[in-house]
């Protein structure tokens, strides 16, 4: 049997050397260390191998092809706010799984169990929606709103960048986006093998996660926006049912008239009249930078734009 070529988007399972120790798994794949392959301008990367019955059934080398004829600095933007396909790796018997970025060390949290058992996780978003005080019992940080609104605004423009390039997310979720507090708090989106070039069929389901059920059916950009929606009003307004919560009136004490409408909006019905994730990611971008200095002595943490837009961090 002819061994299967290497293009630009694909690799056989030969190519990935001898792979490390599985460091993730979850219903459709195990994910493992890959030492022995390499994709420029990636640091690290992993294989995500597909159990059996869950090999995609076509698509996924759109997705990387994608990626590929994009200019230099959109592409290093779609790599540090996603876990993207990067490569195929397939061979004459098909698809058996996608290399992927290494997900930074800062999106992961050392902490100790309730049973004293110490653990490394990736810090999901879905430890921004609870109670802050269990969060801080489950050894995660609870973040300040201001930190908070800098997730959601780097969220937004992960949603915002895909958009542009006419992907369909579907599945946004809590358990597939994660986040990081230190230097500047920032969110990524992962399992991105999941989404869909508009107009085509997805490469794997994309599924509802319970309490994630836009009121259309069918995946679209327009449901992506409510999604987005929902991940503004939970992160913004934790505590007890914040997790279920799609009532726009919950994040009335921390929004602004502005952006308290946009909310209304983003969760309405009329799926026309959703803003964009561009909207959102200017409407927090003005809400960020008139952020004042700090007041001496004080020890809240907040965010503001420093020279050349940058966000630094300030205590009033």
């Amino acid at each position: 049997m002819a061994r299967p070529a290497v293009t630009a988007t694909t690799i056989p399972p030969s190519a990935l050397g001898t792979l490390g120790p599985m460091i993730g798994k979850g219903g459709q794949a195990q994910v493992y260390l890959a030492p022995g392959a390499s994709v420029a301008e990636v640091p690290s990367v992993v294989y995500k191998r597909y159990r059996p019955g869950h090999k995609p059934p076509g698509g996924l080398d759109q997705l990387v092809a994608r990626r590929l004829r994009l200019d230099a600095a959109t592409r290093a933007r779609l790599d540090s706010l996603t876990a993207w396909p990067l490569r195929v790796v397939a061979d004459d018997d098909g698809v058996h799984g996608v290399l992927v970025r290494l997900i930074p060390d800062t999106y992961f949290q050392d902490r100790v169990l309730p049973s004293g058992e110490a653990d490394r996780s990736l810090r999901e978003l879905q430890f921004l929606l609870i109670d802050p005080a269990r969060a801080d019992r489950l050894g995660m940080p609870a973040p300040t709103t201001a930190q908070r609104a800098l997730v959601c605004r780097d969220f937004a423009a992960a949603v915002h960048l895909l958009h542009k390039l006419d992907i369909v997310i579907g599945d946004i979720n809590p358990t597939n986006a994660v986040f990081r507090l230190d230097r500047r708090p920032t969110a990524m989106l992962v399992d991105c093998d999941a989404v869909r070039v508009r107009g085509s069929a997805a490469v794997v389901a994309q599924l509802d996660m319970p309490d994630w059920e836009a009121p259309e059916r069918l995946p679209s950009q327009a449901t992506d926006l409510y999604k987005l929606g929902l991940v503004v009003l939970r992160c913004l307004a934790p505590g007890a049912g914040g997790s279920v919560s799609r009532d726009p009136a919950r994040a009335a004490g921390v929004l602004d008239r502005e952006g308290r409408g946009l909310l209304a909006a983003a969760l309405g019905r009329d799926a026309s009249a959703r803003p964009s994730a561009r909207i959102w990611g200017r409407y927090f971008d003005r809400v960020l930078a008139g952020v004042s200095a700090p007041a001496p002595g004080s020890t809240t943490s907040a965010w503001r734009r420093g020279p050349g837009g940058t966000w630094i961090e300030v205590r009033r």
